[in-house]
């Protein structure tokens, strides 16, 4: 079901009437019978078939794992006798090598779930053209898996719930079906934000009545979603299509490849950002408030700061289950401690963080597909942040050198536009449909630049009339003195709720009158589904 149809507004606009006429003790069981309906409709009963593994697996892992803890603090608590300091030791770590067991097996399944239907076609597709290089008389068969809708996202949000417990942040689940609500909660289901347990649950399983501004906030944050979707990412999309499919047929000089990257980039930004103000505007009609996944992310002033911006949730889930758990790791520890003693100590302390982000980045990378033109997606990003980590010292020496203000507007806008150019060279291997297009592509960029093709017109002959880039351009000028305002940390939609009832009315009438006026859909068009819905 797509998030721009009227079957889904009519789904969400049956729910929420639904959800404030129940009793309130009924309201989350409500929510986990939509979601369940919107994943049917959605996925189909095959694909239902694996979150509902992984939400079996999570809960009864966790619950496992915490029963182990309460019964060893029983045993120590009411023993018959006095416990001597090494007998309550033994106790204890019996029960962590339980616990420890019971989180592998659980962590396995559900990555391993994950790994098996993402991933299984790009191993044996490669492992099979190996062999076949090698002249190895043996072929292995190529799989193609189901890929349930949001496994990624359903996936590292009830692994980060498991090693939360495992971690004792806080207790295990009691309620299989609240649990499951947690897991399947429509909105987010669709691509994100990956939520933490400990502050989404308590918002699910509430009790609630009707908050108006709650209400209008979130129909604000739809219609914005909307208008970034519509209007923007799908008027790109054309764009991005015409030079990605046309570029080597119809020699399309350097400058054009790279604007069609470029407006990619763009098109994402409407895509996955509109996206997620759908999600939680969606989430906020019903009052349970999701975390925030974009905060201007083209506004960073270098490719690090970029992606603390840029799927925020996916970034923090990483730094928290990934980067911190091998930096802190006893290997990295002991790397560190020798770099310290062969290197000195800011060397030895700059590796192995280096290390630590460099593996996180790749691993983005391989999230975002399973192809090699995602892992070189990975590689490129790692590079670029690990650099920066590195040579960080230089560059501030570099700025006292040449006397550059670091906190000058012209800096600052200068960095904006450095971190945009190196962020859609990056996004060659991300448009493309395999590596070879892509350094092609890359190639011809550098090869033939030639801006001056742009001034005959021709950026208007990219598959949209003059009219139609026109629009997209005042769309995006929108975008951007949005994203300033925001930057500035004004919330227009809390602006706009506070204002009179009349004025209310007449930006959500001008802002479905965009969307239905200027926005790309109707005959003649194909609105693809959101770009991150199969992660």
């Amino acid at each position: 079901m797509a998030v721009f149809s009227l079957n889904f507004i009519a789904f969400v606009g049956i729910a929420v009437l639904l959800y404030y006429l129940v009793p309130r003790k009924y309201q989350w069981m409500l929510l986990l019978l939509f979601s369940i309906l919107f994943y049917y409709i959605s996925g189909g009963l095959k694909a239902g078939i694996f979150i509902v593994i992984t939400i079996a697996n999570t809960f009864y892992g966790a619950l496992t794992m915490q029963r182990i803890t309460e019964k060893t603090r029983q045993t120590i608590k009411n023993s018959e006798h006095p416990l001597t300091r090494d007998e309550k030791k033994a106790i204890r770590a019996k029960a962590r090598d339980k616990r420890h067991k019971i989180f592998l097996l659980s962590l396995l399944i559900n990555l391993g779930m994950l790994i098996v239907l993402k991933y299984a076609n790009f191993f044996t597709v490669n492992v099979d053209g190996l062999l076949s290089r090698l002249h190895v008389p043996v072929q292995i068969p190529v799989v193609s898996f189901i890929l349930p809708l949001g496994i990624s996202f359903y996936t590292f949000q009830t692994t980060g719930y498991l090693i939360d417990v495992y971690n004792e942040k806080y207790d295990a689940d009691r309620n299989i079906f609240q649990f499951a609500l947690f897991a399947s909660w429509f909105p987010q289901i669709i691509q994100g934000p990956i939520s933490r347990h400990d502050t989404l649950a308590p918002d699910l399983y509430a009790e609630r009545s009707f908050n108006e501004r709650n209400f209008r906030t979130g129909i604000y944050r739809m219609l914005w979603g909307y208008f970034k979707k519509m209007v923007i990412a799908e008027r790109c999309a054309i764009i991005v299509q015409e030079i990605i499919t046309q570029y080597d047929a119809k020699s399309y000089s350097g400058i054009t490849v790279f604007l069609g990257v470029l407006f990619y980039g763009i098109q994402m930004y409407g895509d996955f950002a509109g996206g997620i103000d759908i999600v939680i505007g969606v989430s906020e009609l019903f009052g349970v408030h999701l975390a925030e996944n974009f905060r201007q992310p083209y506004m960073a002033l270098d490719v690090s700061e970029f992606w603390t911006r840029w799927h925020m949730t996916l970034g923090n889930w990483m730094k928290d289950y990934v980067f911190y758990p091998l930096a802190l790791s006893k290997p990295f520890a002991k790397m560190q401690k020798n770099l310290k003693k062969t290197l000195g100590p800011y060397v030895g302390k700059v590796i192995p963080t280096t290390l630590a982000s460099f593996i996180v980045f790749v691993l983005v990378g391989i999230w975002h597909g399973a192809s090699w033109r995602y892992v070189i997606f990975g590689i490129y990003h790692a590079t670029l942040v690990s650099s920066h980590t590195l040579l960080e010292r230089v560059y501030e020496r570099m700025r006292a050198i040449f006397h550059i203000n670091g906190k000058s507007a012209g800096w600052k806008a200068f960095s904006m536009v450095r971190t945009t150019f190196l962020v859609t060279i990056g996004r060659y291997f991300d448009c493309t449909p395999n590596t070879v297009v892509a350094v092609q592509m890359l190639k011809k960029t550098f090869s033939t630049f030639n801006p001056w093709v742009l001034t005959d017109g021709s950026v208007f002959r990219l598959g949209v009339s003059e009219r139609e880039f026109s629009i997209l351009m005042l769309a995006i000028i929108l975008q951007i003195a949005v994203d300033v305002v925001n930057e500035r940390g004004v919330r227009i939609r809390d602006v706009i709720a506070d204002q009179q009832v009349v004025f209310r009315w007449i930006v959500v009438l001008a802002a479905i009158w965009a969307i239905l006026i200027f926005g790309v859909y109707g005959p003649g068009f194909d609105v693809g589904a959101f770009m991150y819905q199969q992660f």
